[in-house]
């Protein structure tokens, strides 16, 4: 009987638990580029702008990547969050790059003083 015993909780244990690789961890991003050491904010709110020159493109997405749900994956240069592989960084007419650039039409601003 002990043993009926023992093996029902044996059971009803090994079936609850889930190995590290089993475990999905789900991740939400907000909407970033990084350019020259500086991580710039969709900012939906800034109205119009015009873009100046292309500084550089978008070398990697991470939304839809393989790190999309890595929560300790860090943005390096030339990286976003959603903006598409390829898309253009540009400067801002008017605005210095440390505060703002567009990518895909959008405004993307610092938050850093």
């Amino acid at each position: 009987m002990r043993f009926l015993l023992l093996l029902s909780v044996m059971l009803v244990a090994g079936g609850c638990s889930k190995s590290p690789s089993e475990v999905q961890t789900k991740v939400e991003w907000a909407d970033i580029v990084r350019w020259n050491g500086h991580n710039y904010l969709l900012d939906q709110d800034f109205g119009e702008a015009r873009a100046d020159e292309k500084l550089g493109e978008v070398s990697f997405s991470l939304v839809g990547s393989e790190e999309e749900d890595n929560p300790t994956y860090q943005l390096k240069d030339g990286e976003a969050t959603f903006a598409s592989t390829g898309s253009a960084i540009q400067s801002v007419a008017g605005i210095p790059v440390e505060k703002a650039v567009l990518v895909e039409d959008n405004m993307y601003t610092t938050r850093e003083e």
